[in-house]
């Protein structure tokens, strides 16, 4: 969630919350802020990791200087070198032109090291060099030349248990883990919750004033958000997506993704075939074409009971009088 929060002290963040425990992890990244001490933030998956990097970057006096965040868990172990390092030309089959790697892009800023746990113990080797020595030797190169980074860490796993699982190696743990910002899950802090609704409304809905009645903003502060803001963004998106006002009402909150059919349906995958073979020439009119065929079976199933259908679909009442509605579908049709 990328909104941002004005501060009064420093100038613009990205973690927005008044809850005790943001205020107090502000105020820790501005005083850290222009330290070179690497950083590890420590949180629940989808609790804001690299928006808090992003902010400490950008309060930092790196902050004019490029910031690189690498998913390290996304990245193959045989172009790890490479990626972090760089390559000369002809270093391996493909390496028709010699580039830098991610220490060189992000010289003078910083480098935020997302899922580090990730990392193979082979890497694992050669990122705790870099970061003692502060040199880097590209791949196939015979001379290692000089990098000013700052290194920001993230994972959302307890790295010192896989330090004592030997999972990870313990002097680059100490490396990485020399300041420590954690972040409070979002059940710990509700009252943010109409704070972030609100600035997530705005940016989806482009400024179109999207509007949360107050008993779904009740069922949002009640709900204990496993996945912390990502999933509240999700759970905004998916309703604001759905509803044909822009009003969103407690019965369009979504809570699981999952659309669930009664076993004795067809699997979805028969419904895409009926509706046309082979590709379709037109994506819009194939996927309307699937979701009305949907619907009617549904309707179907459920003996033209609203209710039932929408329960089957995995929607709300509302949603389903949407779809039928913008679906031309009529009951006993």
């Amino acid at each position: 969630m990328s909104a941002t929060f004005q501060s009064s002290s420093f100038a613009v963040f990205r973690l927005i919350g008044e809850a005790p425990a943001m205020r107090a992890l502000r105020e820790q990244i501005v005083r850290i802020a222009d330290s070179d001490a690497a950083v590890a933030i420590v949180g629940e998956s989808g609790s804001g990791k690299e928006l808090a990097a992003r902010d400490l970057h950008s309060h930092s006096r790196r902050g004019t200087h490029p910031f690189i965040a690498v998913n390290c868990g996304a990245i193959p172990e045989a172009l790890m070198e490479s990626e972090f390092f760089g390559h000369r030309r002809g270093a391996f089959t493909g390496a028709h032109e010699e580039r830098g790697g991610f220490f060189q892009a992000a010289h003078r800023g910083t480098l935020f090291l997302d899922e580090v746990a990730e990392l193979p113990s082979s890497m694992q080797v050669k990122l705790l060099r870099a970061l003692q020595e502060r040199r880097v030797r590209k791949l196939g190169g015979q001379r290692e030349e000089p990098v000013d980074v700052r290194i920001v860490s993230a994972t959302n796993r307890d790295l010192a248990e896989a330090v004592r699982r030997g999972e990870f190696r313990q002097d680059l743990y100490y490396r990485l883990q020399v300041i420590e910002l954690r972040l409070p899950p979002l059940r710990e802090r509700r009252e943010d919750i109409p704070l972030l609704s609100a600035a997530i409304l705005n940016r989806l809905s482009g400024g179109h004033r999207a509007v949360l009645l107050p008993a779904a903003m009740a069922r949002l502060c009640t709900h204990a958000f496993p996945g912390n803001v990502r999933e509240l963004e999700n759970i905004l998106e998916r309703a604001l997506a759905l509803v044909p006002d822009q009003v969103i009402e407690a019965e369009d909150l979504q809570f699981e993704t999952a659309v669930q059919m009664p076993d004795s349906t067809e699997p979805v995958g028969d419904v895409i075939d009926q509706a046309g073979v082979g590709l379709p020439l037109c994506l819009r009119t194939h996927l309307h074409a699937v979701e009305r065929a949907l619907v009617r079976r549904a309707l179907r199933q459920a003996r033209f009971q609203r209710v039932q259908a929408a329960h089957l679909l995995g929607i709300s009442l509302r949603q389903l009088r949407y779809r039928m509605q913008r679906l031309a579908i009529h009951e006993y049709d």
